[in-house]
């Protein structure tokens, strides 16, 4: 898996550096997917805690408090698979980098300036 990850960072980090809007993108991505995995592990993690400090019962919280934290594991990989195909679907569904391109060529002509990319 570490290997794979590798492979797969190795040219989202090629991709994205190749041009300013992409390394935008790619950090808006990695970042709401990181902030997205914290909130998941720290509910997790409150919901594990909540029984076993304030003594409450049922199936549930039985569940919560004995969850090994270990399978979220594979929730969060789960996560990035999801949030990369996404973000790729949105990227090209959304033209990005073709309407990033118009808008700094048209706001090039408005400053009479050309762009040096």
């Amino acid at each position: 898996m570490d290997t794979l990850d590798g492979c797969f960072m190795n040219t989202a980090y090629g991709w994205a550096f190749m041009k300013p809007v992409r390394k935008v993108y790619y950090n808006l991505t990695i970042t709401g997917l990181s902030v997205a995995i914290c909130y998941f592990i720290g509910t997790i993690e409150i919901l594990g805690l909540l029984p076993q400090e304030l003594h409450w019962s049922g199936s549930f919280w039985t569940f919560m408090k004995n969850f090994d934290i270990n399978k979220a594991g594979f929730v969060i990989v789960a996560m990035f698979v999801l949030t990369w195909v996404l973000a790729v679907v949105v990227w090209k569904a959304a033209k990005v980098e073709q309407r990033w391109d118009a808008g700094m060529a048209a706001a090039d002509a408005r400053s009479g300036t050309a762009s040096a990319e």
